[in-house]
């Protein structure tokens, strides 16, 4: 088993805080590839501005740049044209660049950029504090470098993503809000003012909840409209080690790792007061200690409808013990959000398949849900793929190919295409690209194809976050 799985199960399956060899403060980023054509034509998801959607990979300690497990990321060239490497300027070993990966829009062009986190940056403030970067896609701009407004050792900002309209979500999950360890926060950063950032946490006034030990408000974060105002953004914060314990702080009482989400509505306007909303599980289904509600967090949209996907993936799904579920959340202008339907694997679900491990939605000509479930069986993974809401079409369920591969790790949709890591496929890992419409599945990893080896170094992790 590498590292990273290694890493990233055990905080599954006991919440214990990965640590990573140090390295030296990031530098600036740079792409290994000449500048992007302009953005004349460019697409929702189209970072090179060729008019196709592209996608996004990270392999977080891939060594470059002949620094050992520094981390790369991925651009897929939607055409299926040569794709791009892009690294840090001064790779440091160990900063997991790479950990999260988006494509958005920041600037005003049409080209959409690339946000990276690396969440095991050195700072200033502390090994491991972390950092996030914004790429601009379309003509050559310098990268931006995101931080905490005060950056603490072993917070790992960076650690997940989100962005929508005006507004970029930094997850920093193990930061100690107000002294309390790995309590958790989330950063918000304006678009058009990144470098002024406003912390978010359970101490914040108005948000639901309390700071607690190992909480990790802030695991996976999400950006969407969830019932606020027209017009304005909600934000969805996931906290799967939330204990379900009941009112005030308590310190390792009630179901432990029960997990929890909680949705800010219209976060932008206040700032000074937040108003929000929270959900246990227990709050709409059967829950138990170790479920990991909030473990996974995605969102989409439908019409007028929003829909949020919320991952337990140690969850009890159609009632068969730690197989894993999905909960759907809706909202509208017109109505505020309320819990859908609760999605498992029926019968077939077996304990610690991680159903609901990664979510993702896919837009456009119907909403699909994507959802991996990266140790199904000998831990070849799967994906499963189905329409929400009012769209209609058939059910698809896609398989690893390898045993051990941890196919549904990672998944992002881009485009007509869905993108699935399976970064212990190999000895570099690899992602294949399926078909929203067909049946297709193409396989791909770095060195082979039109993808490219990454430059003085070896992949090691490749697929283990997309976008």
């Amino acid at each position: 088993m590498r590292f990273l799985r290694s890493v990233l199960l055990s905080a599954l399956l006991t919440a214990a805080l990965p640590v990573l060899p140090a390295g030296a403060a990031p530098a600036a980023l740079t792409s290994a590839v000449s500048a992007p054509d302009p953005c004349a034509s460019a697409g929702e998801s189209d970072f090179d501005g060729d008019g196709v959607d592209d996608t996004v990979v990270g392999d977080p300690f891939a060594d470059a740049a002949d620094v050992n497990g520094a981390g790369t990321v991925h651009v897929l060239s939607g055409r299926g044209g040569e794709g791009r490497v892009v690294t840090a300027a001064e790779p440091a070993a160990g900063d997991g660049f790479g950990w999260s990966v988006r494509l958005t829009h920041v600037d005003g062009d049409r080209c959409a950029d690339l946000l990276v986190g690396a969440p095991y940056a050195d700072l200033p403030g502390g090994e491991d504090a972390g950092a996030a970067y914004v790429v601009y896609g379309g003509a050559p701009r310098e990268p931006v470098r995101l931080t905490a407004t005060e950056p603490e050792g072993d917070a790992h900002f960076g650690w997940s993503l989100a962005a929508r309209g005006p507004l970029v979500a930094v997850g920093a999950p193990h930061e100690n809000v107000d002294g309390v360890a790995d309590s958790g926060a989330t950063y918000l950063f304006e678009t058009s003012a990144l470098d002024r950032p406003w912390k978010i946490s359970q101490s914040t006034d108005g948000v639901t909840g309390n700071s607690e030990v190992g909480d990790m408000f802030g695991w996976a974060v999400e950006l969407g409209r969830l019932g606020g105002e027209a017009g304005e953004l909600d934000l969805a914060i996931g906290l799967p080690y939330e204990n379900d314990d009941g009112t005030g702080v308590q310190a390792g009482e009630g179901k432990l790792d029960s997990g929890a989400i909680g949705v800010l509505f219209d976060v932008r306007e206040n700032r000074d007061e937040q108003v929000s909303k929270k959900w246990d599980l227990r709050e709409i289904t059967d829950a138990d200690a170790g479920d990991r509600f909030g473990y996974a967090l995605a969102y989409g949209e439908d019409g007028d409808t929003g829909y949020l996907a919320v991952g337990a993936p140690l969850g009890d799904g159609d009632s068969v013990k730690d197989s894993g579920l999905v909960q759907l959340f809706q909202a509208s202008s017109t109505a505020e959000i309320t819990p859908g339907p609760t999605f498992g694997q029926g019968q077939e679900g077996r304990a610690g398949d991680g159903y609901g491990f990664a979510v993702a939605f896919s837009e456009g000509g119907g909403l699909r849900l994507v959802v991996g479930v990266p140790f199904r069986g000998d831990q070849r993974g799967r994906v499963s793929l189905f329409p929400v809401g009012g769209a209609s079409g058939k059910a698809r369920l896609v398989d690893g190919s390898g045993a051990g591969e941890r196919f549904g790790w990672a998944v992002a949709a881009s485009g007509n295409k869905i993108v699935v890591g399976a970064p212990d496929r190999g000895t570099s890992g690899g992602v294949t690209l399926l078909g929203r419409n067909d049946g297709a599945a193409a396989p791909a990893a770095p060195g082979s194809g039109q993808v490219p080896a990454v430059d003085r170094g070896v992949s090691a992790d490749f697929g283990a976050a997309t976008g």
